[in-house]
């Protein structure tokens, strides 16, 4: 290899280890939320908070805190402190792991662009990424905060935000990631299948909106209202869709219509995803992209039935948490067969 492709190799290992890291963040965050720990701590210090309790003392001090806030008044007031560690540690690891991202990319970027390894064109795309993870950060104490007021929930609204802003910055990471890699493999720019790309782009901006639904569900529990599937009780519609008023309300604050919503744009993604596994049968596409877009087909139906698993097993943790993941893995199947077109080398 010469000069600019060892470079390109270091850049591009760099980021498999951002995206790989961001992958995990977001299994820890959906575990987090599942068990309920998201609250336990309600200090935001972004140097002190980086090392734990050692002693009894620290822990009770900790604790003793927290009891000053409406989760332990209100829900956990039985909780003992064993208890309490258990929830600690689990946001702790959510918190200190964001910090790890956020060094782990910082630092390697500091080093990259002193030694001009990056490439000039993707420079901005870096520096708006090191921003997103910086508001990431902040979005998360402000999703925080919004539980540690007068209710012991956070707000569905800013978790939702907190959720896709993730799957954002994965995306982001991720798209420049194949970028690098097929400019490193040399790859010619060559426009063409124009249609599959729209149809393409139009599936990863739905998988996004169908996350941001999600992360509604999991927000208001919504996912605890029905638990059937493909009828909601005895029927498609659920009688109380329309229990808010005004009206427009209930497709954010009505759990029952924000399932709907949820289990609606699944299925739209599902026929998004078979329309565009069709378009490379009837244009008789390469072999390569008829391959990923059998890969797409097969992981869509997966992630539907963990979906549906997650809803009748009354959201089990496990499942629930492979449903999440599956949607981050879906996502990034997307942007790859995006990223295999000809036009889209570059």
């Amino acid at each position: 290899m010469n000069n600019k492709d060892i470079k390109l190799e270091y850049i591009h290992k760099w980021l498999i280890t951002c995206c790989f890291l961001i992958i995990v963040m977001v299994v820890i965050g959906g575990l987090t939320r599942l068990t309920n720990s998201g609250l336990s701590i309600v200090e935001w210090n972004i140097f002190s908070g980086i090392f734990p309790p050692l002693f009894n003392d620290d822990w009770i001090e900790l604790f003793n805190k927290y009891k000053q806030f409406p989760e332990f008044r209100l829900v956990n007031k039985n909780i003992n402190l064993n208890e309490f560690k258990f929830i600690f540690w689990m946001e702790y690891i959510h918190r200190i792991w964001g910090r790890l991202i956020f060094i782990i990319f910082l630092v390697p970027l500091i080093i990259f662009l002193k030694k001009k390894y990056i490439p000039r064109k993707f420079r901005k795309h870096f520096f708006v990424i090191l921003f997103l993870i910086l508001l990431q950060g902040t979005l998360g104490w402000y999703m925080v905060k919004s539980g540690l007021i007068d209710k012991p929930d956070v707000s569905h609204y800013r978790l939702s935000i907190h959720l896709i802003m993730a799957f954002i910055i994965y995306g982001y990471l991720l798209f420049i990631t194949f970028s690098i890699y097929n400019l490193k493999k040399k790859k010619k720019k060559n426009k063409k299948n124009k249609n599959f790309f729209i149809i393409n782009v139009i599936l990863i901006f739905l998988i996004l909106i169908t996350v941001f639904s999600g992360g509604m569900v999991a927000g208001l529990d919504a996912g605890l209202v029905y638990n059937t599937f493909p009828l909601m009780g005895e029927t498609f519609i659920p009688f109380d869709i329309w229990n808010l008023n005004p009206k427009f309300i209930n497709f954010l604050e009505n759990p029952v219509t924000v399932q709907f919503d949820h289990r609606i744009l699944g299925i739209i993604t599902f026929i998004l995803t078979l329309v565009l596994w069709f378009y490379t049968r009837i244009h008789d596409l390469s072999s390569g992209i008829k391959k990923k877009t059998n890969i797409l087909l097969l992981f869509v139906i997966i992630q539907i039935s963990l979906g549906v698993a997650t809803l009748l097993s009354y959201v089990a943790i496990p499942i629930a948490l492979l449903h999440q993941l599956g949607a981050l893995i879906f996502y990034t199947l997307s942007i790859w067969t995006l990223k295999s077109l000809p036009f889209m080398s570059k």
